[in-house]
């Protein structure tokens, strides 16, 4: 790719009330800077009146294409209204204004300053300072300077600082006039100008790349105009219909690609994928995307693959590659609980998921801190990008910053070839996830907290940050600000990760979910095989007074472990051989002796249950049960909360 030649033209416009055809005062300083810049540019100085300012720009821009026009504030704000040129205000800042009432302090001890459309608001903290008392007037049109300078001189303020314009509406109302508008200004705007160029020649660079880009893709493509007819086509669009571009450009849409959703689209500006449509023999997959020019659509983009070749693609990935793991699976209506508080925490999640602001979530840890981050992932405007999560304690703190901010080949030692995107970049446009955020070095959380305030993040080994449009949701289970207070966590970094917070409650302040929840457990582990399902969901019945009072230290991720063995135990209780394991063997934390496990938890017992007892006691029960129901193994079977099989069992055991 050739580099971009095009030498950019800035016009330096110098508009004057009465234009006497003589080089002013800003002409000759804007002389004295030009070559330092001719390099870079071509710089013209036009001087024109302000009745001839419009004109004056109209016939520059018939002799040649001009890039951008740099002029004062009055005159930039009248240009951008009737030209197409890009305009650029020379603005005066406050360094400006303080030089100028350095110049003016000799001439008057009082000044006046007149700006456009803005105050400075930072001259009022100086005013103490200053030798000579000043009033600002801020002025939108040229007659508005006029009556603003008017009523300045007549208050006494015999000396008038602005921009050219504004000196000689000074001289004409009888004051002395004192520009601010000096070297130093001019530089810096025509720097913003050169900036503004150089971007410029970058895109288009970009653009002449992305259209050698599109004439060698496989994929074909198709632009349209907003009448519906064909722009132009890349050579695999050729192939695929066909007709050269010569043949197809200008005629409609449709005739080209029968069924092709164009009218649909350019209507609605909501893009059609995966379309299926026929040319010839050939079987299409078309993506149809709008084109928005200033919010109006300003045609389409359609780009279509064969059938064929997407199907070996699809066949070749899947043998190739593992399933992502940025993604997100959870959703809002998979998180169980009826619990006021855990119901209070996912619509406050509902709410969140709707704006882009960075989210705090606490809570003890196993009680779903990231189930909740991913639904609010996929219920936000990002479902369709990158959901990243790290658990921040699980690196050392080097491997951490190169995970989270990559690095470029040759940062450290053992880098990979070509250098690596960390997670940050990967969740472009997406989400990241900060699991255990408290636990993050102090270190990386200095760099962490630039990335939050400027979007933007430095590989390792580089000096040029990548932008990033990311939203960030981070988790906790310690209490950062105890952490802020012994120094271990950044109390700038605190307020920034604090915008919207959820806390998560505890599963022992939502007991009334552990049913819910277990049953769910139970369901999944099933996985359709309903007779265990039935079995499992019994003995946890028998489990449950337990579960309910139990402590929950792990929370859900412990409840998932219990719910689990309950699963895989179900068969072994009802095994014939005499082998069968005690319920106390099968979960000693709630029957059996192991009081550090069993610390606030209640002994209340549902009356009859035959799980709450010992072996020693349980024949002892069963056979007392089976007396006061007169023998009936049926009903003593109900009454002991066990089939009929396993009470048959049980009874046999002990003859």
């Amino acid at each position: 790719m050739q580099p971009d030649t095009h030498r950019p033209l800035i016009v330096a416009l110098i508009s004057h009330l009465k234009f006497n055809g003589g080089q002013s005062r800003l002409a000759q300083t804007l002389q004295e800077i030009l070559p330092r810049y001719a390099d870079e540019a071509d710089i013209s100085i036009v001087e024109s009146s302000v009745a001839d300012l419009l004109p004056t720009v109209q016939r520059l821009e018939r002799e040649r294409e001009i890039d951008i026009i740099i002029c004062s504030g009055a005159s930039a704000e009248f240009l951008r209204k009737h030209v197409n040129t890009t305009v650029l205000s020379i603005r005066m800042g406050e360094y400006d204004l303080i030089k100028a009432l350095n110049l003016a302090k000799d001439r008057g001890t009082k000044a006046g300053i007149l700006s456009h459309q803005r105050s400075h608001t930072e001259l009022k903290e100086l005013a103490s300072l200053l030798t000579v008392e000043i009033s600002e007037a801020v002025y939108t049109s040229f007659e508005d300077a006029r009556q603003k300078t008017k009523a300045l001189v007549e208050a006494g303020y015999k000396v008038i600082i602005g921009s050219p314009t504004a000196v000689e509406l000074a001289e004409e109302a009888g004051a002395v006039g004192v520009s601010a508008i000096n070297a130093d200004a001019v530089r810096r705007t025509l720097d913003d100008a050169v900036a503004i160029c150089r971007s410029r020649a970058r895109e288009r660079l970009k653009n002449s790349r992305i259209s050698a880009v599109l004439r060698h893709l496989n994929e074909g493509v198709m632009t349209v105009r907003p009448d519906g007819r064909v722009q132009s086509i890349n050579t695999s669009m050729a192939a695929l219909i066909g007709a050269s571009e010569s043949e197809v450009v200008g005629q409609m849409a449709q005739l080209v690609l029968p069924g092709l959703a164009v009218q649909r689209v350019l209507k609605t500006g909501t893009g059609e994928e995966n379309q299926l449509i026929h040319v010839g023999t050939r079987k299409l997959a078309a993506n149809t995307m709008p084109i928005f020019e200033n919010n109006r659509i300003d045609g389409l983009i359609v780009a279509c693959q064969e059938i064929n070749a997407i199907q070996r693609a699809d066949r070749r990935i899947r043998s190739q590659t593992r399933p992502s793991h940025f993604i997100a699976r959870y959703e809002f209506d998979q998180l169980l609980g009826e619990a006021p508080l855990f119901r209070q925490a996912i619509h406050l999640a509902q709410l969140y998921a709707q704006t882009d602001s960075t989210v705090l979530i606490t809570g003890e840890s196993g009680t779903g801190k990231e189930l909740i981050a991913q639904s609010i992932h996929n219920a936000s405007s990002r479902r369709q990008a990158p959901f990243v999560a790290i658990n921040c304690a699980a690196f050392p703190e080097a491997l951490l910053e190169s995970e989270l901010f990559g690095y470029e080949e040759g940062a450290f030692t053992g880098t990979r070839k070509g250098g690596k995107g960390g997670l940050f970049e990967a969740a472009h446009t997406g989400t990241i996830f900060l699991d255990e955020i408290g636990d993050m070095p102090v270190s990386l959380q200095t760099r962490l907290l630039r990335v939050l305030q400027e979007r933007e993040v430095l590989r390792l080994g580089v000096s040029e940050p990548t932008p990033i449009n990311i939203r960030v949701i981070s988790a906790t289970h310690h209490d950062l600000l105890s952490g802020i207070a012994e120094g271990r966590f950044r109390e700038d970094l605190y307020f920034r990760l604090n915008i919207l917070r959820i806390a998560v409650p505890s599963l022992r302040d939502r007991a009334a979910d552990i049913p819910i929840i277990a049953k769910a457990i139970v369901a999944g582990l099933a996985k359709g095989d309903s007779e265990k399902q039935a079995c499992a969901e019994g003995l946890l019945d028998h489990l449950m007074p337990h579960l309910i009072t139990n402590t929950w230290r792990g929370n859900i991720r412990e409840l998932e472990n219990i719910v689990e063995r309950a699963f895989l135990s179900a068969d072994l209780l009802e095994q014939a051989d005499g082998l069968s394991p005690s319920m106390e063997t099968l979960f000693p934390e709630f029957l059996g002796a192991l009081p550090y496990q069993r610390q606030q938890q209640s002994e209340t017992v549902k009356p009859g249950s035959l799980h709450s007892l010992g072996r020693a006691a349980e024949i002892t029960h069963i056979r007392k049960t089976l007396d006061a129901c007169n023998g009936d193994m049926t009903k003593t079977a109900e009454t002991l909360g066990i089939s009929r099989s396993t009470l048959w069992r049980r009874l046999r055991k002990d003859s």
